[in-house]
């Protein structure tokens, strides 16, 4: 009995505390999301996410919002190889406005290849198709990079090292976008500082886990998100 006992318990305690589903709530108990909507595999949007948890995207018992994912997983969103738990900010701008985003980051990579992205600008057309994103921040072996497109056809990326050998660590992240110039901040230090005039199209913010990965699992924990 006891021999029985132990076998039924022994996947709870493989489990840790961040997938403890027992004691997690949803993310909107302690996150203002209400103008956020969720992409997970399947792929599948989440609108309504007062009151909503999965296991791709819960509240641990930190109250810290965990974004997980297997990246073996079938159901990508168009225009991609990998699938994502990750948020999408509603609303749409140009980078001739004044938008921030701002977040505390970290993750738990087991991927092969290990890189996941955190943080995005990600680029929309003006009827709603794909387009590049302008920023990706990302997790990369352990460093915080941030991949930025550096002219209007998107094919051009300059890669920039934020944070060396970060690994699971914390890391406090603010974008700004101030009238066609971006800057991003990373622990309070101005790491980023560029012009966008050359990048004419519409944008929103992407939060969550997006790995560049096919194999092995990552978790992303946010304890503190505000975009505007």
């Amino acid at each position: 009995m006891r021999a029985v006992l132990l076998s039924a318990l022994l996947p709870l305690f493989l489990i840790g505390s961040s997938r403890t589903h027992a004691a997690d709530t949803a993310p909107t108990s302690a996150f203002d999301l209400s103008h956020w909507k969720l992409q997970i595999p399947g792929p599948k949007e989440v609108k309504a996410l007062k009151g909503y948890s999965s296991p791709y995207f819960f509240l641990n018992t930190d109250k810290e919002m965990v974004f997980h994912l297997d990246a073996s997983e079938k159901g990508t969103t168009p225009n991609t190889h990998y699938v994502r738990s990750e948020l999408r900010h509603l609303p749409n701008w140009k980078v001739t406005e004044s938008h921030t985003l701002s977040a505390e980051v970290r993750a738990v990579s087991h991927l092969k290849p290990d890189k996941v992205t955190v943080l995005q600008i990600h680029g929309i057309m003006e009827d709603n198709s794909d387009a590049p994103p302008l920023l990706r921040i990302a997790l990369n072996n352990g460093d915080l990079m941030a991949m930025l497109k550096t002219d209007s056809s998107g094919d051009k990326n300059d890669s920039i090292k934020l944070i060396k050998k970060l690994g699971s660590g914390w890391a406090k992240v603010d974008v700004a976008v101030d009238h066609q110039k971006l800057t991003i901040r990373v622990n309070g230090d101005v790491k980023v500082n560029r012009d966008l005039s050359y990048w004419k199209i519409p944008n929103y913010f992407k939060a969550g886990c997006y790995p560049q990965a096919t194999e092995g699992a990552a978790d992303v924990f946010i304890r503190r998100l505000a975009a505007q």
